[in-house]
Order: C-alpha cells, then structure tokens, then sequence
C-alpha cells in the first residue's frame, strides 16, 4: 500500500526537479536577454557619441576652413585703412573646445585702443577685437588712416575754439543785454 504513495512522490519530486531546472534555464536566457540588451544599449551609446563626435570634428572644420578663407577678405577690406600683417600660417586661431565654447585669443593690447582710434565707432572697434582674438595678426594704422585722424582731431580743435568763441560771444551779448 505504501508503494503507490512511493512513486506518486517520486513522481512528484521528479515534476519538481524539471520544473524547477526549467525555470533556471528561462531564469537563464533571461538574464541572457538582459545582457545583449544591454550590450544593444551601449552599443547605441557609442554609436550617437560617435557621430556626435564626428559633428563637432566637421564644425571644427568648417570654422577652420571658414576663417582661413576669409583671411582674406579681412585684409582687402582693411586695405588702405589699416595694415595687416598675419603673423602665423593658417592666421585663424579661434577654435572650438570639447565643452562646445569658442576658444579665442587674449590679446594684451587692441589695435583699436591705440591712440587716436577712440574716434571709430563702438562696433568698428568691438569688429576689430574680435579680428585680433580670432586672428594671429598685427594691426597697424596705414598713412591714409593718420591722415584722417590728424584731419578729424583738427576739426575737433576748430569746432572746440568755435564753440568757446560762442560761449564768449553769448557771455558778451548778456552783458550787453542788462
């Protein structure tokens, strides 16, 4: 009597045993589905961190190739007025850092803060710092350019001894006046 109760749990405890080794095996590519998804994942990482990477290198590039092509342009618009002399080969010294920011020169003393340049305007000057940060160049003042500032610090001496000759005229014509 006792032999049927035998193999019932024998029967039983070899139903466990294979259920119990088939849920390890799905355990197992389980954790198998896990780790080739994350392999997937890291592989994308490294794909978009490629690529980002080669769309900063083409942006590096591009700058590069943008400022060394208007070197050029620079100097021939500069022409007659200003003297430049770039210093270095490529002459375009901005660049772009890992961070993403614009890396540019410190120059120690700006062409437009020479004497007699206080005359230009705010955005010529703030235009010719930017050409020196981005630019491993010398700036000089070309004859015509101190021709013109000696010619405009002139009319400045004149319209400032026409302008005391009216206050002293105007002084006279109260005194006149009482």
């Amino acid at each position: 009597m006792a032999l049927p109760w035998l193999i019932g749990a024998a029967v039983l405890g070899v139903g466990a045993w294979i259920a119990s080794s088939s849920s390890d095996n799905s355990n197992s590519g389980g954790n198998g589905d896990d780790e080739e998804r994350r392999r997937r994942e890291q592989a994308e990482r490294e794909r978009h961190e490629r690529e980002k990477q080669e769309e900063r290198q083409s942006i590096k590039a591009a700058l590069k190739e943008e400022g060394k092509r208007r070197s050029v342009d620079f100097q021939i618009t500069l022409q007659g007025w200003v003297n430049v002399h770039y210093r270095s080969t490529p002459p375009f010294k901005a660049s772009i850092l890992q961070t993403g920011k614009q890396y540019k020169r410190v120059v120690a003393q700006n062409f437009s803060d020479s004497g007699g340049l206080s005359l230009l305007t705010d955005s010529t000057r703030k235009n010719l710092n930017q050409f020196e940060a981005c630019y491993d160049v010398e700036l000089t003042k070309s004859e015509a350019l101190n021709d013109a500032i000696n010619e405009t610090l002139g009319y400045q001496k004149q319209l400032q001894r026409l302008l005391d000759s009216r206050k002293k005229l105007e002084q006279k014509r109260q005194e006149l006046s009482r």
